[in-house]
Protein backbone atom coordinates (compact mmCIF):
# COMPACT_ATOMS: atom_id res chain seq x y z
CA UNK A 1 0.00 0.00 0.00
CA UNK A 2 1.17 3.56 -0.83
CA UNK A 3 0.03 7.37 -0.27
CA UNK A 4 -2.23 7.30 -2.81
CA UNK A 5 -4.16 4.55 -1.57
CA UNK A 6 -4.44 5.67 2.12
CA UNK A 7 -5.54 8.97 0.56
CA UNK A 8 -8.10 7.19 -1.41
CA UNK A 9 -9.12 5.72 2.20
CA UNK A 10 -9.39 8.96 4.08
CA UNK A 11 -11.40 10.30 1.02
CA UNK A 12 -14.00 7.82 0.73
CA UNK A 13 -14.28 8.01 4.50
CA UNK A 14 -14.86 11.94 4.33
CA UNK A 15 -17.17 11.24 1.58
CA UNK A 16 -19.05 8.76 3.29
CA UNK A 17 -19.47 10.99 6.47
CA UNK A 18 -17.49 8.13 8.55
CA UNK A 19 -14.34 10.37 8.99
CA UNK A 20 -15.17 11.87 12.10
CA UNK A 21 -15.96 8.43 13.39
CA UNK A 22 -12.92 6.41 12.41
CA UNK A 23 -10.56 9.81 12.90
CA UNK A 24 -12.10 11.65 15.94
CA UNK A 25 -8.66 12.96 16.60
CA UNK A 26 -8.47 14.72 13.59
CA UNK A 27 -11.63 16.14 13.52
CA UNK A 28 -11.39 17.47 16.72
CA UNK A 29 -8.38 20.09 15.35
CA UNK A 30 -11.15 21.91 13.53
CA UNK A 31 -11.12 25.34 15.42
CA UNK A 32 -7.97 24.52 16.88
CA UNK A 33 -6.01 27.93 17.15
CA UNK A 34 -2.95 28.51 16.08
CA UNK A 35 -0.15 31.59 15.94
CA UNK A 36 -1.09 33.28 12.50
CA UNK A 37 2.34 34.59 11.90
CA UNK A 38 3.32 30.98 10.99
CA UNK A 39 0.20 29.52 10.38
CA UNK A 40 -1.43 31.66 7.87
CA UNK A 41 -3.33 29.40 6.28
CA UNK A 42 -5.83 28.79 9.31
CA UNK A 43 -6.95 26.24 12.19
CA UNK A 44 -4.75 23.31 12.79
CA UNK A 45 -7.04 21.26 11.13
CA UNK A 46 -7.15 23.13 7.80
CA UNK A 47 -3.25 23.10 8.48
CA UNK A 48 -3.35 19.26 8.56
CA UNK A 49 -5.64 18.97 5.51
CA UNK A 50 -3.00 21.04 2.95
CA UNK A 51 0.20 18.94 5.11
CA UNK A 52 -2.13 16.08 3.66
CA UNK A 53 -2.20 17.33 -0.14
CA UNK A 54 1.72 17.80 0.07
CA UNK A 55 2.28 14.05 0.65
CA UNK A 56 3.82 12.30 -2.27
CA UNK A 57 0.94 9.51 -3.85
CA UNK A 58 4.08 6.85 -3.87
CA UNK A 59 5.13 8.17 -0.24
CA UNK A 60 5.45 5.33 2.23
CA UNK A 61 1.85 4.64 3.82
CA UNK A 62 4.01 5.53 7.05
CA UNK A 63 4.55 9.02 5.69
CA UNK A 64 0.89 9.20 4.87
CA UNK A 65 -0.54 8.85 8.82
CA UNK A 66 2.27 10.54 10.19
CA UNK A 67 1.35 13.71 8.39
CA UNK A 68 -2.71 13.27 8.70
CA UNK A 69 -2.02 12.73 12.78
CA UNK A 70 1.15 15.14 13.28
CA UNK A 71 -0.93 18.17 14.88
CA UNK A 72 -3.56 15.77 17.06
CA UNK A 73 -1.93 16.68 20.06
CA UNK A 74 -2.60 19.97 19.98
CA UNK A 75 -6.90 19.61 20.22
CA UNK A 76 -5.80 19.08 24.13
CA UNK A 77 -2.90 21.36 24.73
CA UNK A 78 -3.36 24.36 22.63
CA UNK A 79 -3.52 27.27 24.65
CA UNK A 80 -3.10 31.13 24.67
CA UNK A 81 0.01 31.72 26.36
CA UNK A 82 1.59 35.01 26.43
CA UNK A 83 0.13 36.55 23.97
CA UNK A 84 0.19 33.85 21.72
CA UNK A 85 -1.50 30.67 20.64
CA UNK A 86 0.77 27.57 21.68
CA UNK A 87 1.22 23.84 21.77
CA UNK A 88 3.35 22.75 24.17
CA UNK A 89 4.01 18.93 24.23
CA UNK A 90 1.57 18.39 21.71
CA UNK A 91 3.92 15.94 19.58
CA UNK A 92 3.95 13.66 22.78
CA UNK A 93 0.54 13.86 23.26
CA UNK A 94 -0.14 12.80 19.79
CA UNK A 95 2.16 10.10 19.73
CA UNK A 96 0.28 8.39 23.07
CA UNK A 97 -2.96 8.54 20.93
CA UNK A 98 -1.51 7.17 17.87
CA UNK A 99 -1.49 3.23 18.58
CA UNK A 100 -4.93 3.03 18.99
CA UNK A 101 -5.80 5.49 16.15
CA UNK A 102 -3.75 2.75 13.55
CA UNK A 103 -5.41 -0.30 15.71
CA UNK A 104 -9.05 1.58 14.56
CA UNK A 105 -8.18 1.97 11.17
CA UNK A 106 -6.75 -2.05 10.65
CA UNK A 107 -2.69 -0.86 10.48
CA UNK A 108 -1.65 -1.56 14.25
CA UNK A 109 1.26 -3.06 12.27
CA UNK A 110 2.54 0.78 11.28
CA UNK A 111 1.46 2.16 15.07
CA UNK A 112 4.78 2.02 16.29
CA UNK A 113 6.54 3.79 13.13
CA UNK A 114 3.71 6.36 12.86
CA UNK A 115 3.99 7.24 16.41
CA UNK A 116 7.87 7.61 16.41
CA UNK A 117 7.45 9.67 13.42
CA UNK A 118 4.54 11.99 15.25
CA UNK A 119 6.38 12.38 18.40
CA UNK A 120 9.58 13.50 16.15
CA UNK A 121 8.12 15.97 13.92
CA UNK A 122 9.08 19.24 16.00
CA UNK A 123 12.80 17.93 16.36
CA UNK A 124 14.63 20.22 13.98
CA UNK A 125 13.13 23.17 15.94
CA UNK A 126 15.84 22.43 18.49
CA UNK A 127 18.58 21.84 15.97
CA UNK A 128 19.38 25.19 14.76
CA UNK A 129 22.11 24.14 12.08
CA UNK A 130 23.35 26.65 9.36
CA UNK A 131 24.82 25.07 6.06
CA UNK A 132 28.23 24.88 7.47
CA UNK A 133 27.46 23.10 10.90
CA UNK A 134 28.86 20.05 12.05
CA UNK A 135 26.62 17.64 13.58
CA UNK A 136 26.91 16.73 17.15
CA UNK A 137 27.24 12.61 17.80
CA UNK A 138 23.28 12.94 19.08
CA UNK A 139 22.25 14.49 15.68
CA UNK A 140 24.46 12.16 13.94
CA UNK A 141 22.84 9.05 15.85
CA UNK A 142 19.37 10.67 15.40
CA UNK A 143 19.83 10.76 11.64
CA UNK A 144 20.82 7.35 11.10
CA UNK A 145 17.70 5.82 12.77
CA UNK A 146 16.00 3.90 10.15
CA UNK A 147 13.09 5.70 10.22
CA UNK A 148 14.80 9.08 9.79
CA UNK A 149 14.17 9.45 5.49
CA UNK A 150 10.30 9.32 6.70
CA UNK A 151 10.57 11.86 9.53
CA UNK A 152 12.15 14.18 6.69
CA UNK A 153 9.15 13.54 4.39
CA UNK A 154 6.91 13.99 6.92
CA UNK A 155 8.42 17.60 7.98
CA UNK A 156 8.43 18.21 4.73
CA UNK A 157 4.59 17.94 4.05
CA UNK A 158 4.29 19.69 7.54
CA UNK A 159 6.38 22.68 6.38
CA UNK A 160 4.30 22.50 3.11
CA UNK A 161 1.04 23.13 4.93
CA UNK A 162 2.06 25.62 6.90
CA UNK A 163 2.00 29.51 5.18
CA UNK A 164 3.04 32.61 7.45
CA UNK A 165 6.62 33.55 8.38
CA UNK A 166 7.98 29.88 9.31
CA UNK A 167 11.33 28.99 8.25
CA UNK A 168 10.62 25.37 9.19
CA UNK A 169 10.53 24.38 5.74
CA UNK A 170 13.80 25.74 4.65
CA UNK A 171 15.07 24.07 8.14
CA UNK A 172 14.28 20.73 6.84
CA UNK A 173 15.74 21.17 3.24
CA UNK A 174 19.01 22.26 5.16
CA UNK A 175 18.56 19.07 7.63
CA UNK A 176 17.96 16.69 4.57
CA UNK A 177 20.81 18.04 2.42
CA UNK A 178 23.26 17.30 5.66
CA UNK A 179 21.64 13.92 6.34
CA UNK A 180 21.93 13.18 1.94
CA UNK A 181 25.80 14.29 2.39
CA UNK A 182 26.46 12.84 5.85
CA UNK A 183 24.74 9.64 6.35
CA UNK A 184 23.73 8.60 3.05
CA UNK A 185 26.96 9.92 1.48
CA UNK A 186 25.17 12.04 -1.84
CA UNK A 187 26.79 14.94 -2.75
CA UNK A 188 24.48 17.83 -2.07
CA UNK A 189 24.14 21.74 -2.38
CA UNK A 190 21.71 24.05 -0.94
CA UNK A 191 19.27 25.73 -4.06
Amino acid sequence: MRARECRGLVERWRGEGSFELLLPEVAALQGIAQPEEYHAEGDAFTHTMLALEAVDDEADPRVFWAVLLHDIGKATTTAFIKGRWRAYGHAAAGAALVPAIMTRIGCPELGADVAWLVRQHTFHFSWQLREDSRLTKQQRHFMEQPLFPLLLETCAADAAGSSGNSAKGRSITLIAGIYAEEIAGEKWTLD
